[in-house]
């Protein structure tokens, strides 16, 4: 048996060296990704370390829940006005589904005017030609639920009434 060419060894050694370094590396990375990873999941669980910005929280109460009154407070002016643009923006599209009120009016104001009827409010839209006032009775508490705003009157300012609930 004849071999054609003759290897070349010196070539073949660097070929081997060279992929020993690779695997050698290789496992290195895989070895200090898995050590990150532990590392990770066990800072997690520790608790935070106490310094001048994180001071330590004061132990718990031992009341029972029963023995405690929560009162709410009252909601701050900024979650209140986005309550009102929220409430408003839903009355106007309502109005502007049944052709009531043009689409292309728009809020005249971002808060919601009281009325002596409970969850009964009132909001202003407009357009380039006209001023309209919407009252409304809120019947859900949670706008994405839907049909949450019942039109009881649509006017326009010195116009007269354009829908009245009867």
């Amino acid at each position: 048996m004849r071999i054609e060419h003759e290897p070349n060894v010196p070539a073949l050694r660097r070929d081997w060296l060279g992929a020993r370094i690779v695997g050698a590396l290789g496992l290195l990375i895989l070895l200090a990704a898995g050590a990150l990873f532990v590392a990770t999941l066990w800072s997690g669980n520790q608790p935070a370390p106490v310094t001048a910005e994180n001071p330590p929280s004061p132990p718990a109460s031992s009341a029972a829940p029963n023995d405690t009154v929560v009162v709410p407070a009252p909601p701050p002016a900024e979650a209140r006005r986005q309550e009102d643009v929220a409430l408003c923006t839903a009355a106007l599209a309502t109005a502007q589904q049944q052709g009531i009120i043009p689409g292309f009016a728009t809020l005249a104001s971002q808060e919601t005017q009281n009325t002596d009827v409970s969850g009964r409010y009132i909001c202003l839209a407009k357009t380039d030609a006209a001023r309209y006032s919407i009252d409304f009775d809120l019947t859900c508490t949670n706008l994405s639920q839907g049909n949450c705003i019942a039109l009881f009157n649509v006017s326009q300012a010195g116009g007269g009434v354009l829908y009245q609930r009867h």
